[in-house]
């Protein structure tokens, strides 16, 4: 009986020893599981959130809100490659429009730089950006060119203004002694007889005066006062009121 009782107990103990060896490696086991199954639904989980906020972005681009979309993709840590380079894209898209606004169109050019993101939405916006920018800096260069062209023209008329001014005053000047002895009335009568009214822009120079018979150059100026024309020069005999144009 002692001997049956020792194997009994012997065999007892093996077999408490080996359930408790199973439930320690069935413990150990869930551990390393649980812990597998933690470490590995972490990157999921981020890599989820990144293409989320991805798809998110792309939508917002479509419907040209790319401050949204930029902001949208600022709420992802640890983004993907392809979030990270979209989010350049759209920083590099808003500052670029930023500028366009303020008419500086070679700044928002220089802000638009290489696309680095796949994204066709994105693509098609810098598109669209730049064919604004080049049509607004044609339209800047037409507007330079006009203006300058009419520059010239003001330069050009004044230039011409000067030059008949400067005509108009050098007979005078050539001719003193005839002014002089000019009178006003003599001048008057001649103008009235025929019809070379001041006030139509008719200007009446002497250059050559034989006793009662003068000469008279006579000009007109344009409505601007900007070019005078020859109308011609007349002989006028101030004692008998006859007149003939000499040229």
């Amino acid at each position: 009986m002692s001997k049956k009782f020792k194997k009994v107990i012997v065999g007892t103990a093996a077999l408490t020893m080996s359930v408790l060896l199973a439930a320690c490696g069935s413990q150990q086991s869930a551990a390393t599981k649980s812990t597998s199954s933690s470490s590995s639904s972490t990157p999921r989980t981020a890599e989820s959130e990144s293409t989320k906020a991805y798809r998110s972005a792309n939508k917002m681009i479509r419907n040209h809100d790319y401050q949204g979309a930029y902001d949208r993709l600022n709420t992802v840590n640890n983004g993907s490659t392809q979030t990270k380079n979209l989010k350049a894209d759209l920083k590099n898209y808003l500052n670029a429009q930023e500028v366009y606004n303020n008419g500086d169109y070679d700044g928002a050019a220089g802000n638009l730089k290489e696309l680095k993101s796949t994204s066709p939405a994105m693509k098609n916006a810098y598109a669209a950006l730049q064919d604004k920018i080049t049509s607004a800096k044609k339209g800047s260069s037409t507007t330079t060119t006009s203006s300058n062209s009419n520059s010239s023209a003001s330069t050009s008329a004044t230039s011409s203004s000067a030059s008949a001014k400067s005509s108009t005053t050098s007979a005078p000047a050539a001719n003193a002694t005839v002014s002089s002895e000019t009178s006003d009335s003599v001048v008057n009568n001649f103008a009235n007889k025929m019809g070379f009214d001041g006030a139509k822009g008719y200007e009446i120079i002497p250059v050559a005066k034989n006793g009662s018979v003068y000469q008279f150059e006579v000009r007109q100026n344009n409505k601007d006062n900007t070019v005078a024309s020859m109308i011609g020069i007349y002989q006028y005999n101030s004692q008998t009121g006859a007149v003939s144009k000499l040229q």
